[in-house]
């Protein structure tokens, strides 16, 4: 069902280029924060991804991928405000 979700939030959204990418919740947060403290709109689709049986356990829960959208003209902006 996410993938359905993101093909057409995609399709009728004018956030379209793809500037970050995480699997942690907490640098989803930061992320989020940094650019909504600069003003930035964004979009975030999400990916749910199982784990598999048997798999290690590890200090993160990488089941869900963030992925952040921009509107092409705020590219250089959501970048710079996300690196700092």
């Amino acid at each position: 069902m996410d993938g359905i979700m993101n093909v057409l939030s995609y399709i009728l959204s004018n956030k379209k280029a793809l500037i970050y990418t995480t699997f942690i919740q907490e640098e989803y947060y930061k992320a989020a924060s940094k650019l909504s403290a600069e003003g930035v709109e964004y979009r975030v689709a999400t990916l749910s991804n199982t784990p598999s049986v048997g798999s290690p356990a590890h200090r993160y829960d990488y089941s869900v991928e963030f992925k952040f959208y921009v509107r092409k003209v705020d590219r250089h902006k959501a970048e710079e405000a996300i690196h700092r």
